[in-house]
């Protein structure tokens, strides 16, 4: 390891792994599956969960990780992205529940290992940052690895480990330049983090085919929604039914909780299939506590003596959206901003209930101008954009100027979204 490596700060570092690999996103496993080698990290602890899908990845590997330690087992997790810092795509949990992010130096000694552990062989950004995850969840000797998948599944860089339990959240359209744009091509991908003879939690209802076939073609232990498993609304929360080992079954009734009941039902779904689930009033207290940044995110702020309320939400595909507009009550005014291989329309279209569309560009790696975002929804949806704006900033300042006391303000389109609203809100609001 060159003392260059060494020195090097977590921002260096980051710049670094920016320039290592001429592509953004190269599919495939075979690089990462030699460093992992080199380094053993395909099995980063005793019990390792992987978590897929098009949306629910974060807030079900956050209730799994609350679940857990109701169990007194500790936990390592891999998110992506990050909202704010780095340090948030890796954290781990103790078997008390107390959790904390990896810190500036573990994060820049974890780096040096795999620099030192690859040798010449070229890592994107995201397969650099997935093997640091794995080196450094190794390092905290956790019970558990909880680890987000990030694009698709098969040929993830995550899907190189030692699987016991996979999760597959939902399957919807998104990313199709490198998944299909079929959901039969993308249920394939997803259901490739599957392993054999090991329990694959589907949460998607009425899945495609494409999802079920390779679930089949891999041999895995598929547990599918509406199937082995379900979930139904009551007063107050949740029923869910769960079958277990002899033909007998278990039915929980779950608070509302602050994340997508699917998510909720999936977790538990997963944890059920490992034997690994507390007490009925341990769950509930588990699903109480689960809230996760950028998620249905709620707060206020005092502007010239008007209390507005904010909704910030990562929601960036129709699937997501569509969710989003059962959560949302009565709001009718929405600022978007979304990345350029986003579907403006179809989220537009799932949100029928937002009345006033306000437009705003989105800068960084794969943003876009507002012109070329409302150039997007020509002809079709022109009618519904209110107002367009260069940033975050000035649709929120120009939304302030619409807005009577009391009224809810969403704000959605990706993690770079919710980035800038939240700054821009600290430096506006009381």
């Amino acid at each position: 390891m060159s003392s260059n490596s060494i020195s090097r700060t977590k921002e260096e570092w980051l710049s670094y792994l920016e320039s290592t690999h001429p592509a953004d996103i190269e599919m495939g496993l075979g690089r990462v599956t030699q460093v992992a080698q080199a380094l053993d990290l395909f099995k980063p602890a005793p019990i390792t969960i992987v978590v897929g899908g098009t949306n629910g990845k974060g807030t079900t590997t956050a209730l799994l990780g609350q679940l857990l330690a109701k169990k007194g087992l500790s936990s390592g997790g891999y998110n992506s992205p990050h909202i704010h810092q780095y340090n948030e795509r890796i954290n781990c949990r103790d078997a008390k529940g107390v959790g904390r992010l990896t810190t500036d130096e573990e994060l820049c000694i974890a780096f040096s290992a795999i620099e030192q552990g690859r040798g010449d062989i070229p890592l994107t950004y995201f397969e650099f940052g997935t093997l640091a995850a794995l080196w450094q969840i190794k390092q905290w000797h956790v019970d558990v690895a909880l680890l987000e998948v990030g694009l698709g599944g098969r040929l993830d860089a995550v899907n190189i480990v030692d699987t016991d339990l996979a999760i597959v959240t939902s399957v919807g359209l998104d990313h199709q330049d490198w998944l299909g744009d079929t959901l039969d091509l993308i249920g394939y991908e997803k259901a490739g983090i599957g392993r054999k003879h090991k329990p694959l939690i589907c949460g998607q209802p009425n899945v495609s085919q494409g999802f079920l076939d390779h679930a089949q073609k891999i041999a895995a232990e598929l547990i599918e929604i509406d199937q082995q498993y379900s979930i139904s609304a009551e007063e107050g929360g949740w029923i869910i039914n769960l079958d277990l080992a002899g033909g007998n079954k278990r039915q929980l009734h779950c608070p509302h909780g602050h994340i997508p009941y699917y998510n909720i039902a999936s977790a538990i779904a997963g944890l059920n299939a490992l034997n690994l689930l507390p007490t009925d009033v341990e769950i509930n207290q588990a699903i109480e506590h689960t809230q996760v940044a950028g998620r249905l995110s709620h707060c206020s702020y005092l502007f010239d003596g008007k209390k507005i309320n904010f909704i910030l939400d990562v929601a960036h595909n129709p699937q997501a959206a569509e969710f989003l507009g059962s959560q949302v009550g009565q709001c009718s005014r929405a600022i978007l901003a979304l990345l350029a291989d986003k579907d403006p329309v179809g989220i537009i279209t799932a949100l029928p209930k937002i009345k006033h569309w306000h437009l705003a560009g989105l800068s960084g790696y794969r943003g876009q101008s507002v012109e070329q975002l409302h150039t997007h929804l020509l002809p079709s949806l022109a009618e519904k954009v209110s107002s367009q704006h260069q940033d975050l900033a000035l649709a929120i300042d120009h939304c302030l100027s619409c807005v009577q006391d009391g009224d809810t303000i969403l704000v959605i389109g990706s993690f770079l979204t919710v980035a800038a609203a939240e700054q821009a809100l600290q430096t506006r609001g009381q």
